[in-house]
């Protein structure tokens, strides 16, 4: 493992891997505990952890090259989900070379430690809120090599995965389909959000498949990024107008996020002050600006 430049657009190729078993938008997602492979060697094992925060469950990916194996957002440390990890890893005639982790979010990185002692294994980051060097190039052999793209915003730990040679990366909760992930904030920042998608759908195109830390998969990304980077201008627009229209700021996720139910509402009022904040740096900004001209 080493560090490397960060990824450019070396990524594109001509050539697409075909996608064997793809858990797609509309369509029933895999049973937790059973894995599928995706594309050669990656593995999605669906957590048995779903809830209100993760949906159907957090994507464990499990990528394998030759002899040699990543374990990409563990999960929870559920014994079954352990067992299956170690026997997808096996199966493949593996072992774990390392544990890496989209983020710090406990839904994600709870079983880092427990797969690390029952492999003898580092985990990346190696603490928590740590960052994996952008660029950094896991060479597992047999054509396979994963590397990281640093990618804030839900978090300011968010890390992304990219195998340019399958046309697939591995997102978090930088990208989710069906809808925009929240901005954990005010550890994650629209700012960040906003650049980490615009990176992502500058890297790809829409030949290629975004596989997310929940929910199915995103087909077209550079496609689907655009409209998801209107979407968020969009809200931070509607919010820049209630301010304007005189409603105060504690009432204003309120108003965005009227049908909410209780459960989601945290979520909802981090991602209307990820907006605030964002409006009054901007503003702060503006006004810095003009003092100088």
């Amino acid at each position: 493992m080493s560090s490397g430049p960060p990824v450019q657009n070396e990524y594109r190729r001509d050539d697409s891997c075909r996608i064997d078993a793809i858990w797609d938008v509309g369509g029933a997602p895999p049973r937790p505990e059973e894995p599928v492979e995706v594309t050669d060697g990656v593995h999605l094992l669906l957590a048995p952890n779903a809830n209100h925060w993760t949906y159907e469950g957090t994507n464990t990916w499990i990528v394998v090259g030759e002899r040699r194996a990543v374990v990409i957002d563990p999960g929870p440390t559920d014994p079954d989900h352990l067992d299956r990890i170690d026997e997808v890893v096996r199966g493949a005639g593996a072992r774990v070379e390392t544990i890496l982790l989209s983020h710090h979010h406990g839904d994600h990185s709870q079983a880092a430690h427990a797969v690390a002692e029952r492999w003898q294994a580092p985990i990346r980051p190696r603490i928590q809120h740590g960052i994996i060097p952008d660029g950094t190039r896991i060479d597992l052999g047999r054509r396979t090599e994963i590397r990281t793209l640093t990618t804030p915003g839900h978090t300011s730990d968010g890390v992304s995965f990219s195998l340019g040679d399958r046309r697939v990366m591995l997102t978090g909760d930088t990208v989710l389909a069906r809808f925009n992930p929240y901005i954990s904030h005010p550890d994650g920042t629209i700012a960040d959000m906003l650049g980490s998608m615009a990176r992502i759908a500058g890297l790809v195109d829409d030949g290629w498949i975004l596989l997310p830390g929940h929910g199915p998969a995103v087909r077209e990304p550079t496609t689907y990024l655009r409209a998801r980077i209107a979407d968020r201008q969009r809200r931070i627009d509607q919010v820049a107008g209630l301010l304007a229209d005189g409603v105060a700021r504690e009432q204003v996720a309120d108003h965005v996020y009227a049908k909410v139910d209780d459960q989601r509402r945290p979520a909802a009022r981090a991602s209307v002050e990820a907006i605030l904040h964002y409006l009054d740096t901007r503003a702060l900004g503006k006004r810095e600006k003009g003092s100088t001209v």
